[in-house]
């Protein structure tokens, strides 16, 4: 038994095709799982276009969640960076001493979870602890990589700093681009870097099959000419087992 509190945020507007399993793949090390929903888009840029989901798909989709463990908060924030802010004040008020930021589309193998939250605990280092992703791409069966390091564990202990999670912990998963042509467009409309968005992106990049490389939505190659995001084949059975019955496990392209 752990002496210390880990509790995780979820920011929720849609998200049903994967928050479910997100949850799922965290519950049994999370003493409270906090989900905060917006009706609206908050990262970025408003839109016209009706939202493709509604709060009751969010609400079935956890449905069979614990309701012991679960929190639930209905906000009316339009600012990705305050809404951010506002779930971990609201974590830290419940005194929860680690909080793991997991987004709705972000999948955790238990044992690597529980070794990153030991390693965090044990360092008692720093205040934000950054991860790398693998990133699915259209399938369950190609992956992305890059450099880039976001905040997913916030240790309260601590008022500053950065730590890295050892990446030979053992991998963790994005399927934000695992998903439908209507999820991705929808995104798209609301994203919070939807000005840098490649031109032609979703005809040259999004739509290629099989997939091309230099894929990433917003950035290009590098000076040595290297893109960003170049898929390859993926074992699907080094995923989660939380994903082994998800309805896109034996697709070969999600559309």
């Amino acid at each position: 038994m752990r002496d210390y509190k880990v509790y995780s945020y979820t920011i929720a507007h849609y998200g049903r095709d994967y928050i479910g399993y997100s949850l799922k793949s965290i519950a049994s090390l999370v003493d409270r799982l906090y989900v905060f929903y917006t009706s609206h888009p908050s990262h970025g840029h408003r839109t016209n276009i009706q939202p493709i989901e509604t709060r009751q798909d969010i609400w079935k989709a956890i449905a069979d969640i614990g309701a012991s463990k679960l929190y639930w908060y209905e906000t009316d924030i339009w600012n990705e960076g305050q809404q951010r802010d506002y779930a971990v004040q609201t974590l830290t008020h419940d005194d929860a001493d680690l909080i793991l930021v997991v987004d709705v589309d972000e999948i955790w193998h238990p044992h690597v979870l529980d070794k990153a939250l030991n390693h965090i605990w044990q360092m008692n280092g720093a205040r934000n602890w950054l991860i790398n992703f693998t990133h699915m791409w259209r399938s369950f069966n190609y992956a992305c990589t890059d450099a880039n390091w976001p905040v997913r564990i916030i240790d309260t202990r601590h008022d500053g700093g950065v730590g890295y999670i050892p990446k030979e912990l053992g991998d963790i998963y994005h399927m934000g681009y695992a998903v439908t042509d209507k999820v991705m467009r929808y995104k798209w409309e609301c994203h919070g870097h939807k000005d840098e968005l490649r031109p032609n992106w979703f005809e040259e990049k999004w739509q290629a099959w099989p997939p091309v490389d230099d894929c990433h939505p917003t950035n290009g190659k590098n000076d040595e000419g290297i893109g960003w995001w170049n898929p390859q084949p993926f074992d699907k059975r080094e995923l989660p087992y939380v994903l082994f019955n998800h309805p896109f496990y034996n697709l070969e392209r999600i559309d």
